[in-house]
């Protein structure tokens, strides 16, 4: 089944000093897309980029998350799996909420709003919510490992390709509060 067309994903996030990896479940548990870092250190030290292919259940490659070096805002480029750009998401400055911005290719713009601590949001397009996401406890022994897992709630209405470009857009979100931290 398209990992798509689910109306709840959970993201279960599994971070170290190298990756930021994640696996995608739909509500019976099953594994429907995996997130995983690409490239060597080498490459990474390198080019200063990192990317992040998400394939579905039986590893084709859906889209690319790409985490171009810059030094003022925080910037990520979302494309499909045959290198066509879908999004561009940027980090929007604020003082005491995260927030950033998703623009698809066609013009659209989805805002990601959130509470200080990010651990509730919601994706706007206009005065609608086409998803909204919330952090849930893994446990101690899980968080200690780097692990966070979020319920990624999509409104039924919401085309597929918006939903691509919002689970982009948490990978995004998670590499900016790694940055954050460190």
């Amino acid at each position: 089944m398209n990992p798509f067309s689910y109306d709840t994903l959970i993201v279960q996030q599994v971070s170290s000093f190298l990756t930021n990896n994640f696996e995608i479940y739909n509500p019976q548990g099953e594994v429907v897309l995996k997130i995983n870092t690409e490239g060597s250190l080498g490459s990474r030290l390198v080019k200063g980029d990192r990317r992040f292919t998400l394939v579905d259940a039986s590893g084709t490659p859906v889209m690319q998350v790409r985490d171009p070096m810059n030094f003022v805002r925080d910037t990520f480029e979302i494309t499909d799996s045959d290198g066509t750009p879908i999004a561009h998401v940027r980090k929007r400055f604020t003082f005491f909420n995260k927030r950033m911005d998703i623009e698809l290719a066609g013009g659209s713009v989805i805002e990601m709003h959130g509470n200080f601590l990010g651990f509730d949001f919601e994706f706007r397009m206009g005065d609608r919510i086409p998803a909204k996401v919330s952090r849930k406890w893994s446990g101690a022994a899980k968080g200690l490992l780097g692990r966070s897992t979020y319920a990624v709630i999509f409104d039924e209405q919401v085309p597929e390709d918006i939903r691509k470009v919002i689970i982009g857009g948490m990978v995004a979100l998670d590499l900016i509060r790694a940055k954050e931290n460190n």
